[in-house]
């Protein structure tokens, strides 16, 4: 794939957890000064190859060689020393200790048998100027953002003369911005010769980032090639085996009266005068940049944010919730962004987390929760949603990031609501699974249901909405229809750039 010699090679690799076999014969080379991408649905490897590489895990077949010779790591630890290093999606550190402390955790400069606190804090502040970080060392973790921390356990690897650096899903939690200023880091440790292995579920990363593509399927290795030589539509095509117009299922939906009439809206610090009315069928896509406001537009509607003005009509009647117990009353539901964090309780099985905001429907006068009803519905549900799970009593936790967000989209459709607001639905997860997001939403369109996406992927917006609303800084700026949307000028206005309407006419500038 390139003429320079792999510092890490893996050659046939197998892996095999009871019956089931998660990989079979897969090649990989990491060569220095390159980012090889790695890329394929959840279950297609992806994990077990790092869990390989890092030491985590032993592979049952094939060899995996270092700078040519063959090498078996025996942990984590061993696998450190000779030079691999992991930074994961979401950063090991400790938030009470310094950046310096964080760095040299567990090996920290000494002097006359006490910690050499100078030199930390000096080497510490050398190793942040090699990727061109301004963060003083002396702060607690605790005070910085996901992108700096993981920049932070990046510093750690260099600090241990890392050769290889496995870079596993560090994006998907960070702004847009903060996903710049991490390539920025990436290209520095190119320029020094690192091998990075770089996994990553958008492809625009996967083609844009990586010098070298592999695409894994169902444990098995489809092609390894250099990035150029790809386009995001044969990429598509390669990690589900399917053309990528299955991504956007979007069935066409015959949109009915407006369901919810917004008027003048504003608050949440920022929000303005935003106006728009929502029709029985139709998929009402938000698009804009991160702090544009869609979030805080969906939380005001749901009633977790109380707007200073505007009004807000469900159905012909005035509705003003103040809170989401009364939103779901007047028929809303709102799929949250963080799916972790705001939506499941993840050491729940699938059953209590698919019934949560049903319960009291459930419950007798007693209180107690009618267990068959409620089984009965979790069931009804994860079929619905095709969620891959052993039962309803499996623990949340355990399942891929793509069946979560279905066990999640079922907690928000069981209340069956009229209005359906879907703050990133497919953020996070894996292209089949994001394709399977897409034929529900559009399922449920084309039965009737209102529904509102907001997302910052654009072919996404594109794909699967009847009318897009570009939101910037608070305040609704263009309006597209699906039949004549424009990608470039749909961009340009999110990001506040002069674009010229005589020759983008799809675009509908908005007072």
């Amino acid at each position: 794939m390139n003429a320079v010699a792999p510092v890490l090679a893996l050659q046939g690799v197998s892996k095999r957890f009871g019956p089931i076999e998660v990989l079979t014969g897969v090649d990989l080379d990491l060569a220095g000064g390159r980012v090889h991408a790695l890329a394929g649905e959840n279950g297609a490897g992806k994990s077990t190859v790092v869990k390989i590489i890092a030491g985590i895990i032993r592979a049952d077949g094939g060899t995996l060689r270092l700078d040519g010779a063959p090498v078996v790591f025996q942990g984590a630890a061993d696998a450190r020393r000779h030079g691999v290093a992991v930074v994961h999606q979401h950063p090991a550190v400790f938030p009470d200790l310094t950046v310096a402390e964080n760095i040299f955790i567990g090996r920290q400069p000494r002097r006359g048998g006490r910690i050499d606190w100078t030199a930390m804090y000096a080497t510490a502040h050398e190793l942040l100027l090699r990727l061109r970080m301004e963060i003083d060392v002396r702060l607690p973790v605790k005070a910085l953002g996901i992108a700096e921390r993981q920049a932070i356990e990046i510093v750690k690897a260099l600090s241990l003369d890392a050769r290889v650096l496995i870079m596993d899903e560090p994006t998907s939690t960070i702004s847009s911005r903060e996903v710049d200023r991490l390539f920025e880091i990436v290209a520095t440790l190119k320029r020094q010769g690192v091998a990075i292995l770089f996994i990553s579920h958008f492809i625009d990363e996967i083609l844009g980032l990586g010098d070298d593509v592999t695409i894994l399927r169902s444990g098995r290795r489809v092609i390894s090639c250099p990035a150029a030589s790809l386009t995001p539509e044969q990429t598509v095509r390669h990690m589900i085996g399917a053309d990528p117009g299955a991504l956007f299922p979007k069935a066409a939906a015959a949109i009915g009266a407006p369901v919810l009439r917004v008027r003048n809206l504003s608050g949440a610090g920022f929000v303005e005068d935003v106006s728009f009315d929502l029709g029985a069928g139709e998929i009402l896509g938000l698009f804009g940049l991160v702090g544009a406001g869609r979030s805080e537009i969906a939380q005001m509607l749901f009633g977790i944010v109380t707007p200073d003005r505007g009004e807000m009509h469900i159905a012909g009647t005035r509705a003003e919730p103040r809170s989401p117990q009364e939103a779901m009353r007047l028929g809303l539901s709102l799929l949250p962004e963080d799916r972790h964090l705001q939506g499941l309780v993840l050491p729940f099985p699938i059953r209590a987390n698919a019934t949560l905001t049903v319960l009291r429907r459930l419950s007798g006068a007693l209180g107690l929760v009618n267990r068959g009803e409620e089984n009965a519905l979790a069931r009804e549900y994860v079929a619905r949603m095709r969620v891959v799970a052993s039962g309803i009593e499996q623990v949340t936790a355990t399942l891929s990031g793509g069946n979560q967000q279905k066990v999640l989209l079922a907690k928000w459709l069981i209340p069956a609501p009229r209005v359906l607001i879907l703050d990133q639905p497919t953020r996070g997860i894996d292209v089949g699974a994001k394709a399977e997001i897409h034929r529900i939403v559009s399922q449920l369109a084309a039965q009737g249901m209102a529904i509102i996406l907001i997302s910052d992927d654009a072919p996404e917006v594109i794909g699967m909405a009847d009318r897009i609303l570009v939101l910037r800084a608070g305040r609704l700026v263009a309006t597209f229809e699906r039949d004549a949307v424009d990608q470039q000028a749909m961009m340009l206005a999110a990001a506040h750039t002069t674009w010229d309407q005589a020759t983008t006419p799809a675009l509908q500038a908005t007072p």
